[in-house]
């Protein structure tokens, strides 16, 4: 498998895919993700608090996947999407901020499953969009 194709996945798409699934899982509030030998380490653990903001190291992950992703995908002007599409790119970047910098869309999240399940259903289908379309 190349490290790019034109037809086909991508090896840095797939082996990015999962952790962004793990980080959507985690910002949503409907998993966790941690590693505890050799180091105690997990995706929900914040690097940052101040005023109700908490950005988690899950945050700091799909932004990194979602920028690589782009740029290892030919990034492309918004010409080459429908306008569903830039909605749907455009509300899983929106989402992701909110989701941290909002507080009240953080709460949402953490308390009420369907506001996590809607967060990681937007994300998947724009990281679809990214690395695979």
């Amino acid at each position: 498998m190349a490290l790019t194709q034109s037809k086909g996945v991508d090896l840095t798409d797939a082996l990015l895919a999962p952790l962004f699934v793990a980080a959507s899982l985690v910002m949503g509030g409907l998993g966790t993700f941690s590693l505890d030998q050799p180091l105690s380490f997990s995706l929900s653990d914040v690097l940052y608090a101040a005023s109700g903001v908490e950005i988690t190291y899950a945050f700091i992950a799909s932004i990194v996947v979602l920028v690589i992703a782009w740029l290892t995908n030919e990034a492309r002007d918004t010409s080459d999407y429908s306008q569903e599409q830039l909605a749907i790119i455009g509300a899983m970047v929106l989402l992701n901020f909110a989701a941290v910098l909002v507080p009240p869309v953080a709460a949402a999240m953490d308390t009420y499953w369907y506001a996590g399940g809607l967060l990681v259903m937007i994300n998947s289908a724009g990281y679809y969009l990214i690395a695979y379309y």
